[in-house]
């Protein structure tokens, strides 16, 4: 095999990834126990805060906290919890029980419950015609999320009709013998000017997040530790600060992301499930901003031991100009196991300085021909197990790829901040066989949708000044698409090439490729 330094020369590259397991499941904190002001159930949390000092542990107790505005931790607090189960644990909440139902023909509704009808700005929805993520408030029977409708006439069993005019809720299942809620309250926390703040062993969930924002909110050194964020509508998470972490937690069944990352540096992710956001589809599953986790604006950082999957979006997402375009390795996905995300497994988009490494990524993408129809062979293919679009310095390396709707593929697009440039995919294990549903093209390559005609024009993506290089990554290509005769490869405008002809342009010297059955 041929070594990532090796071939690294004229670009930024860093040292070796730490190996672990990326399989393991998140540790929750379990025998640890807290010191400090004891804020009993039902006690309002804010107010023992601003009773206290800043850099006080606060101790809450097993059961849930309904909170009716956003908390304002102080510079050094611990807010701690008895665990981050929804059922034994201690759970932040953002949702009001809803009463006082009233039958109405087939339906039950509920009164003055909403707030005053209101647009998204931010968001960009699965569906343009209804744009139903725009609406924040979402509607839960026990622990089980209803689907919103776009009218009264669309209800059904399992369903809930928002009708922000009447401020009224429609559901059809009778609400009688159980707990109906609506998120309501858009955070758990504000960030503030707060730093080293500490959150620990306890769930976050319900809350009526806006798009592009965090139920729960890091700050500068903040550290988040065994807490579980869920079925909050638009992020469950989100760093703003340097230095922050979240780690040894989950993320799961929130509206639009698991988490993200604006701006944090040297952030870690670490240690985390990240699972089933997006679960609805409300949000544009493949593009904009849905998935598993997604790192924009300068963010510094590494998400590691991570298992990222079967979210309705991107798994794993750098884009708007994230990592340090003067730091190498400055943004790392690595030691993770991303699989069956909707779109993307691995995206790394307009952003620099990057190490997709030692990750399993299996399964991605398989849900985009059921959206888009048939994918055309001389595009831009999409649904990459890892797709390196239109980025600087960028390492590709001890993956193991396989049955995504694509496998490794670099894009140049056109009207980007930049150009796909040094990239480095190398000792890779790439199985191009296509999705279990027999969907995807199976593809690895480069690809680009410039042409001298077309401008703004940038003809450097198959020459020196592009540098980009695929060097001693082994492929296996099934028998039944034709093995090392099929046409699975993309380079200098050619969408559909063999694997001979493939090595003939200089790529994948030290590589193999084998047919398999």
């Amino acid at each position: 095999m041929i070594t990532v330094a090796a071939v690294a020369a004229g670009m930024l590259v860093g040292g070796a990834a730490s190996q672990a397991d990326p399989t393991a499941s998140p540790t929750w904190s379990a025998t640890a126990t807290c010191s400090g002001v004891n804020v009993p159930l039902g006690a309002d949390i804010q107010g023992a805060v601003n009773a206290n000092p800043a850099g006080t542990t606060y101790c809450l107790a097993a059961g849930t906290y309904r909170l009716s505005a956003p908390l304002a931790l102080k510079t050094g607090d611990t807010l701690w919890g008895a665990g981050p189960s929804p059922t034994s644990g201690t759970v932040l909440s953002g949702a009001r029980v809803l009463t006082g139902w009233v039958a109405s023909g087939a339906n039950w509704y509920v009164s003055g419950v909403l707030p005053p009808s209101y647009q998204d700005a931010n968001g960009q929805c699965e569906n343009l015609s209804t744009n139903l993520c725009h609406k924040f408030e979402d509607v839960f029977r026990n622990s089980t999320q209803l689907l919103r409708v776009a009218s009264l006439d669309q209800l059904g069993p399992g369903g809930f009709y928002p009708d922000y005019a009447a401020n009224r809720v429609y559901v059809r299942d009778d609400p009688a013998g159980v707990t109906t809620q609506i998120g309501r309250t858009p955070a758990a926390n504000t960030v503030g000017g707060a730093t080293d703040v500490v959150i620990r062993d306890l769930g976050v969930r319900y809350f009526a997040s806006p798009s592009q924002a965090g139920a729960l909110e890091l700050g500068h050194r903040w550290k988040v530790f065994s807490v579980a964020t869920s079925y909050n509508h638009a992020l469950g998470f989100k760093v703003t600060g340097n230095g922050a972490s979240f780690t040894a937690g989950r993320s799961s069944y929130n509206g639009q992301l698991g988490g993200g990352v604006n701006r944090g540096r040297d952030f870690t992710i670490s240690d985390v499930e990240v699972d089933h956001n997006n679960a609805q589809a409300l949000y544009w599953v493949s593009d904009w901003e849905s998935g598993g986790i997604k790192v924009t604006n300068g963010a510094t950082g590494v998400v590691e031991r991570a298992n990222v999957h079967d979210n309705f979006g991107i798994g794993l997402w750098a884009d708007g100009q994230a990592g340090d375009p003067a730091v190498a390795d400055s943004l790392r996905f690595v030691d993770s196991s991303v699989v069956h995300n909707s779109a993307d497994g691995v995206r790394f988009e307009i952003s620099s300085n990057g190490r997709i490494s030692d990750n399993t990524v299996t399964d991605n993408g398989c849900d985009l021909l059921g959206r888009r129809g048939p994918q055309a062979i001389a595009g831009l293919p999409d649904g990459a197990g890892i797709d390196v679009n239109t980025s600087v310095g960028v390492v590709v390396s001890g993956n193991v790829v396989s049955r995504n709707h694509n496998g490794i593929g670099g894009q140049e697009r056109r009207n980007r901040e930049l150009h796909l440039q040094h990239l480095r995919v190398v000792d890779n294990t790439v199985d191009l066989t296509r999705c279990a549903n027999d969907f995807g093209l199976g593809l690895a390559g480069v690809v680009t949708d410039q042409r001298a005609d077309r401008p703004p024009y940038w003809g450097g993506t198959f020459t020196a000044e592009g540098d980009n290089l695929f060097v001693g990554n082994d492929y296996r290509i099934p028998a039944v698409d034709g093995g090392l005769s099929a046409k699975r490869f993309a380079w200098n405008g050619s969408y559909r090439l063999t694997w001979a002809t493939w090595t003939g342009y200089g790529q994948d010297a030290g590589g193999t490729a084998v047919a398999i059955p």
